[in-house]
């Protein structure tokens, strides 16, 4: 949620909760005058200072105190807070009035014009129960909030550390296969090595730069892919039949980094052989608010069943980052091996 809209909220909450005393007054409308009615003035003055507990509460006390297990110091301070709520209200309007009354008027008028002094016999009672749900109601509320803040921090933590982990595993995969390619064209004392320097390059600058973020521009992810094809097409020339294409707009789209590669670098792995007639298709169709990728290869390479790890890596990775918005069918035949997946973009 946007700091500016959370903002909204807090600010449109505490104008509600302020109002609640004028709106439940048991006094005439007449009477709705803050200035001149000192029972309202006095729950004013009450749900002021409960805002302000409020706040206490979920920014510092419960962190420092409830979150640390000092369970004996969080109590204290909350039962002092709540005598502070309590009593200042009363003793505010009180000096007022001894300041700007004649001594006999230290209680106030009711509607009848009959003087009273604040808070007597069953009246107090009640008023101290009334005033202690209102602060339990207050303190469990940001008591809430707060434990259920931390559980999605904690687990927002836990799914940036899986993800962390996913992605350190699939870097050096990627690299040491890449590395392999250029070696193999070094070998062939190929005119190409060069340029596949260059290309290892900007995939290793998309990598160290880029990746380590949440989220990328998507284009970024095609550049990133395109490069990656390139780079094999000049390893392989002529003797694996590679068809791709990529259709569609990435304006505006962003992509987990990093969740595409291994299906794609999977079926290199797996559908190239000198021996035998290789080919492999790869297309990526972007539609408004879709991405579907189509990876297919004839098996060349049987070996290990396509369980790379980047491959195993991608599937944990879509089920964390796209747990709800992402569909994988993979058809894993004798001869062939298809990759069908479609991400839905928030």
């Amino acid at each position: 949620m946007k700091k500016s809209t959370q903002l909204i909220i807090h600010i449109t909450g505490c104008i509600i909760f302020l109002a609640l005393p004028v709106l439940f007054s048991p006094a005439p409308a007449t009477s709705f005058d803050i200035l001149h009615n000192p029972p309202l003035q006095r729950d004013f003055i009450g749900y002021v200072l409960l805002i302000g507990f409020f706040y206490l509460n979920f920014l510092i006390v419960i962190p420092r105190f409830y979150f640390t297990k000092k369970y004996e110091l969080f109590f204290f301070i909350t039962l002092g807070c709540f005598l502070f709520v309590l009593l200042i209200p009363d003793l505010i309007i009180q000096l007022d009035f001894e300041n700007h009354l004649p001594p006999k008027h230290f209680g106030f008028e009711n509607n009848f014009g009959e003087t009273q002094m604040p808070h007597h016999g069953p009246d107090f009672l009640f008023d101290i129960g009334q005033r202690l749900l209102v602060f339990l109601v207050v303190f469990f509320f940001s008591l809430m909030i707060r434990i259920s803040n931390r559980w999605k921090q904690t687990e927002e933590e836990k799914l940036n550390a899986e993800v962390s982990f996913l992605k350190a595993q699939i870097n050096p995969h990627f690299l040491f296969n890449t590395l392999n390619s250029i070696y193999a064209l070094a070998i062939e004392k190929d005119d190409k090595t060069a340029d596949a320097v260059v290309q290892l390059s900007e995939l290793m600058r998309y990598i160290i730069r880029d990746a380590n973020d949440d989220m990328v521009a998507l284009q970024k992810e095609i550049n990133y892919i395109n490069n990656y094809i390139a780079l094999q097409k000049t390893r392989l020339g002529g003797t694996v039949i590679i068809n791709y294409h990529v259709q569609g707009n990435t304006s505006g789209k962003q992509i987990a980094p990093l969740i595409l590669i291994s299906f794609i670098e999977n079926a290199f792995k797996h559908g190239v052989n000198p021996d035998k007639n290789s080919i492999i298709e790869i297309s990526i169709i972007l539609l408004e608010n879709n991405l579907r990728l189509y990876v297919f290869n004839k098996k060349t390479n049987t070996r290990n069943e396509h369980q790379g790890i980047g491959l195993k890596n991608s599937k944990e990775r879509l089920n964390l980052l796209y747990p709800s918005n992402h569909e994988l069918v993979i058809n894993n035949e004798p001869e062939n091996y298809t990759v069908h997946l479609l991400i839905t973009f928030q």
